[in-house]
């Protein structure tokens, strides 16, 4: 019965002991003795219910017929036997059986020997991709880490597990194992006592991560060049109708500088006039100064009507000039307005902004 239960189960082993921790029957076979001086027995026969990792040493594994499976000679990275392990990491679990009464009159002790047990970490490999290991100490007993040959590395030293126990903390970085450097995470594992006993590798070869990164970065480049192509696209016309709009003000501005030309050349030549004809009458006045009563009095006064009509038509021509004036400068108003328009408009579409 204990056989049919711990095969169904997935069980290593499966023992049962009375209340001094003698086995009473084993799964594995008729194997006599006592567990008494193990400590999750004895946890349990004061009424504890224990789960736990643990190594399981080389006496307890040969009472349950488990001691081949983990006897190994643990190999280097050189492929040099740097030590032998006869003890096994396992996950065990021991518990109180009880009479009617619930008096304790023995205990169930059962659980699963990891070292060349492929079953757990061939599931982690296949559910989570990468590679998986389980360390027993610091040396590979079970993997799916392939050597070049494709066979598993197993009971092989693992250099990083110092790292991963010195604070109980996990390690993660590269490393090599088969020949392939993985970028790696390894997780200790404690038993109840907070004791590390081994640890949980996993994976995944560093060369992925490259593949990745030179994919990435040519898709950033292709899509960097369409955005920039769907960028000039876009500039383009929006370019095009700054200039057309930048062109049609500095169009505006030329017109309104002409007209103030044209203002300021009309009131150059009003000064002329003026200029002019105040030089005429001063003629006039030295000519009445000079006038007598001689032969020559009939030509000056000739002198003076033909200086009056000139001074005349020179008032014509500054009173014309005059009211034009005052309708250019009228005009060079509303152009100096304009060009304040204008300006702010040019500022507005160079910088934004709709401050002159």
């Amino acid at each position: 019965q204990l056989s049919n239960i711990a095969r169904t189960a997935g069980l290593s082993f499966l023992t049962i002991t009375d209340t001094k921790g003698n086995v009473v029957a084993r799964a594995n076979g008729d194997t006599k003795g006592s567990l008494s001086g193990d400590k999750y027995v004895v946890r349990a026969l004061t009424g504890e219910t224990i789960a736990s990792a643990a190594l399981l040493p080389a006496n307890i594994l040969q009472g349950e017929g488990l001691a081949p499976q983990a006897n190994s000679d643990i190999k280097s990275l050189d492929g040099k036997v740097a030590k032998h392990i006869d003890s096994g990491l396992a996950l065990v679990s021991a518990a109180p059986m009880s009479d009617q009464n619930e008096r304790t009159i023995g205990t169930i002790y059962g659980g699963v020997l990891m070292n060349h047990f492929y079953d757990i970490v061939d599931q982690s490999s296949h559910a989570l991709g990468g590679k998986s290991a389980l360390l027993d100490g610091d040396a590979v007993v079970a993997s799916t880490i392939t050597q070049p040959d494709g066979t598993r590395v197993v009971d092989q030293i693992v250099p990083k597990f110092d790292e991963a126990v010195k604070n109980n903390q996990p390690y993660i970085g590269t490393d090599d194992e088969g020949g392939t450097t993985y970028l790696a995470r390894i997780d200790p594992i404690a038993n109840d006592q907070n004791q590390v006993i081994g640890a949980r590798w996993y994976g995944i070869p560093l060369s992925n991560f490259t593949d990745i990164q030179n994919h990435t970065t040519v898709t950033l480049i292709l899509w960097g060049i369409v955005a920039m192509l769907i960028a000039l696209a876009l500039a383009i016309p929006i370019v095009e109708r700054l200039s057309r709009s930048i062109a049609r003000r500095s169009a505006q501005v030329s017109a309104a500088a002409k007209e103030l030309g044209v203002a300021i050349v009309g009131s150059e030549v009003s000064g002329d006039h003026v200029a002019q004809t105040k030089a005429t009458v001063e003629r006039s006045g030295k000519l009445i100064a000079n006038l007598d009563s001689g032969n020559n009095l009939a030509s000056q006064k000739q002198q003076l009507t033909d200086m009056n009509s000139e001074i005349y038509g020179d008032i014509v021509v500054i009173d014309t000039l005059a009211q034009e004036m005052s309708g250019r400068m009228q005009q060079a108003v509303t152009r100096v307005a304009e060009l304040n328009d204008v300006a702010g408009g040019l500022n507005k579409l160079v910088t934004g902004s709709s401050q002159n």
